[in-house]
């Protein structure tokens, strides 16, 4: 595929923004040099015909130096919050760990609704 098709194919269907064929050059020549913003992810999925999951994971394995585990059996919003506890300072977990546990308890002490 050439860099124009990839320009082209990455505009989305809706108007959403695409990519330019300089911007394609440089992806493949190593030379974009900061992580690409959502949109732009989207862009380059849209615009290689691949699900946006498997672009993201390239993306943080590229920039964030980070290697994707597989967490199937979860939808997306159970990944992002394990991606992102994953990504926290042991403290961090801890702090979530315990908000998650009160939360918890806070429910479990409800009465019940009649």
């Amino acid at each position: 595929m050439s860099y124009m098709d990839m320009q082209r194919k990455s505009v989305g269907s809706g108007g959403e923004r695409g990519m330019s064929k300089p911007w394609f050059q440089k992806l493949a020549q190593g030379l974009v040099l900061s992580a690409p913003k959502p949109a732009e992810l989207e862009a380059v999925a849209r615009a290689l015909g691949k699900p946006i999951r498997l672009i993201k994971e390239a993306a943080a394995s590229q920039w964030l130096e980070w290697e994707s585990f597989e967490l199937s059996g979860y939808d997306d919003d159970m990944r992002h919050i394990i991606v992102r506890a994953a990504a926290m300072a042991p403290r961090e977990r801890r702090r979530l760990r315990a908000m998650i546990d009160a939360a918890v308890q806070a429910d479990a002490d409800e009465p019940a609704a009649s």
